[in-house]
Parts: C-alpha cells; structure tokens; sequence
C-alpha cells in the first residue's frame, strides 16, 4: 500500500512534523467542519451574555441605585474568567463531537521542534505588527485610548493590578490563542486553504476586540493574521501564545509607565509563565479524556 501524500493547501505543503511528534491536526478523513468554530463562538458568546446579563440584574435588584454602566472591576474581572473558561470549554466540545475525541494536534498544541527558527519568527511577526501599527497611526491618527487602557491607567488598587495582570498577560494569551489560532484557524486552514485561514481568523479576531476603535481593531486584525502565520510555520501555538504575551505585558508595562525593573519582571515573568505551561499542555496527548 502507498502512503498517500500530504495536503498542499492551495500550492503550500505546511512544514514537515518532527519525527517524535504526531502530525498536526487530526487524521485527514476526520476533520473539524469549517462553520463549527463560528457556532462555538455564537454558543460561548451566548452563554457569556445570558450568565452576565442574569448577574448584572441581581446585582440591580438588590440595589436599585446600581448603575450598569459603572460595574464592580471585582465583577468584571470575574465574568473575564468566566468567558475564558467558556470559550475553552465550547472549543473542547465541538472538537470531541466533531472527531469523538479531543486530540491536543486539533489545537496545534505541539512541542516547538525548531526553538531558534520560531523565536526568529516571533522577532519577525512582532516587528511587522509594529511597523504596521505605527503606519495606521501616521495615516490615520492616534485612536481613542480604549476603556480598558483607562481603566488599567487609573487603577491604584495593588490587588486589582494584580487581577489585570493575570487576566491580560497570562489568561488572555494561552484562551485568544487556543480557541483563535490552534482551533478556528486550524479548522479553516485544513478546509479552506491558510490563506483564507489567515485572513477570515484575523477578521474575526479584531472584531472580537469591538467596539474599540476602528484602528484598533484594524491593527489587532493584522496581528491575528501574524500569529495564525507563525503558528502555520511553526506548527504549534507555544510561540503564538509567548508572542501575545509578550505583546500584551509590554503594552501593560507602558500603560502603568512602570518602572524598569517591575517592567522586566511582568514581561518575563508573563512570556515564561505561558511558554512553560503551553509546552507542559504540548506533553499531553489530549486536552481532555
């Protein structure tokens, strides 16, 4: 019997996978439908609201004074967690309904192979996703700051700065690109090509930061595109999820205008924290039983 050979995607054949690892994604005959990622959204999107919605009512109903636009940061914080959790969970569920498990290859959870190619891919990615930011800014102007800027901004509450960093630089990072770059991206990728992979991902990945504005978004949709690229060289999400990391503690440090040492620290700490648990999640031969 001849081995067939490997999908090109449109013309590319993605990077051969290192020999002591399984090939990224599911076999070929079992693949994750290209609208599941979209109803995953639609399902955690609607959980999320109907769970935050029925709290933000308590929470009127026992003070009649309550303002909804002015909400506890306990509580925001809080409904962060809860959407990550959600997002994760819905990922988990369409990918075990769609392939009967859920393999760690169907979140591009693998081990990087080629650690100094993937750190010069990061610098590559970064520094494009710079430059293009400083472009907009040249054409267009500096956008509004977005809320939660402000409000990281003007916090002084150590234990809530605390909560910001966790929520931002740690939890932000590995959920965003789970669910974005290993799942969505790689379900359109294996049907659809990666190009149109890339392209739909990012468009989705900057609305899903709205109702920032338009340069905003337009600048996050660039970088999603970025880091779907690095994952589909790289074949893993580890450097994706250090690269947000990276990107995310940077711009906490310049928002708080910490000082350098502390500034280091959250970046270091942020990058080695998320690049040490995505390798550990890599070691697992599923994301659940």
């Amino acid at each position: 019997m001849t081995t067939p050979e490997p999908p090109t995607y449109g013309g590319w054949q993605p990077p051969e996978a290192p020999h002591d690892e399984a090939p990224v994604g599911p076999p070929a005959e079992r693949q994750v439908p290209a609208w599941a990622p979209f109803a995953a959204l639609a399902a955690a999107l609607m959980i999320v609201l109907l769970i935050g919605g029925t709290l933000l009512g308590l929470l009127q109903a026992a003070d009649p004074d309550f303002d909804s636009d002015d909400i506890p940061v306990g509580v925001t914080l809080g409904l962060t967690v809860f959407q990550s959790v959600v997002f994760v969970i819905a990922a988990c569920i369409t990918v075990r309904l769609a392939l009967g498990r859920v393999p760690r290859e169907a979140f591009g959870l693998n081990r990087v192979s080629r650690v100094w190619q993937a750190i010069g891919l990061v610098v590559l990615v970064y520094v494009g996703f710079i430059v293009f930011q400083n472009v907009l800014v040249e054409i267009f102007g500096k956008p509004e700051e977005q809320a939660l800027v402000e409000d990281v901004k003007n916090e002084d509450s150590a234990l809530v700065l605390v909560g910001y960093v966790l929520t931002i630089c740690l939890i932000a990072p590995v959920v965003e690109e789970f669910f974005f770059r290993g799942f969505m991206f790689g379900a359109l990728a294996r049907r659809l090509g990666p190009w149109w992979g890339m392209a739909i991902t990012g468009v989705v990945f900057g609305l899903a930061h709205a109702p920032n504005p338009a340069i905003s978004l337009i600048a996050l949709g660039a970088f999603g595109v970025g880091l779907c690229l690095l994952y589909w060289r790289t074949q893993s999400i580890v450097p994706c999820m250090a690269l947000h990391a990276l990107n995310n503690s940077i711009t906490f440090g310049l928002t708080r205008e910490l000082d350098p040492a502390l500034f280091a620290g959250i970046v270091i700490g942020s990058v080695g924290a998320v690049t040490v648990a995505a390798q550990a999640l890599s070691s697992r031969r599923s994301v659940a039983a």
